[in-house]
């Protein structure tokens, strides 16, 4: 790996958003942003019968209510586009002129309004009454995670993705591919690819087991998501914007 790494450095000090170039431990942090989605995602669904991190299982869900076989599919649609609104309006929260680093603004971005959805979630006995409140919270939620999703595109070069788990399945596929049957050249950048998906699964579906156990005492879920994120500042690399 670290071959691979080292040769993808010219992309990376040219990426602002490589998770390599914004954070220290860059594999640290690829696993808890994962873990961290998969843990507040379960704990979503189980509340509100809507994801706030995987917006393909929402659009699925949006489309089952939409049949009349999921009276839910409010929640879904309100998470689906908090999470556009949300990744839109950091997105450009990390491109502004600031004396701080994109990945230090948007980590901040994503701990604000992950802890706002802990205290909606207490404010609205999470979503126990139903209607209104369970689209709220659906809709908080989205838009922490769509937060959450901008913090990085890529680990040393290589497209991975916090939230969208689909994509990187997909990746994984393609890999593999090329791992196997493909040039010589492109083997160890697949074999690193690979790994990396698989942690990022990995983590996921752990975030997403823990969560489900945690679920039981919903009052601390979406907080100790955003404790867990904090901790991630830690880890920002210490320079300053350079636009």
């Amino acid at each position: 790996m670290g071959d691979s790494a080292a040769s993808a450095r010219p992309s990376i000090t040219s990426d602002p958003q490589d998770v390599y170039r914004e954070f220290r431990q860059p594999l640290l942090v690829l696993a808890l942003t994962t873990g961290i989605a998969g843990f507040v995602d379960a704990f979503a669904f189980l509340r509100y019968g809507a994801f706030v991190a995987n917006q393909s299982g929402n659009a699925v869900l949006l489309g089952i209510g939409l049949a009349g076989r999921h009276a839910a599919w409010p929640e879904s649609a309100a998470s689906l586009i908090a999470f556009a609104a949300g990744t839109g309006v950091v997105s450009q929260v990390r491109a502004a002129r600031s004396r701080w680093s994109p990945s230090l603004r948007g980590l901040a971005c994503a701990v604000v309004t992950l802890a706002l959805w802990a205290v909606l979630n207490v404010l609205l006995h999470h979503g126990r009454q139903g209607g209104p409140s369970r689209i709220a919270l659906a809709a908080a939620g989205g838009f922490a995670m769509g937060a959450l999703a901008t913090l990085f595109v890529r680990t040393a070069g290589i497209t991975t993705a916090i939230t969208y788990q689909s994509g990187t399945v997909a990746k994984i596929g393609e890999r593999v591919g090329r791992w196997l049957a493909g040039p010589d050249t492109r083997r160890k950048r697949a074999r690193q690819g690979t790994f990396l998906g698989l942690l990022a699964l990995i983590c996921y579906a752990t975030g997403g087991g823990i969560g489900t156990v945690a679920q039981e005492q919903p009052q601390w879920v979406p907080a100790w998501g955003a404790l867990a994120l904090a901790t991630l500042s830690f880890l920002v690399r210490s320079r300053r914007c350079r636009r």
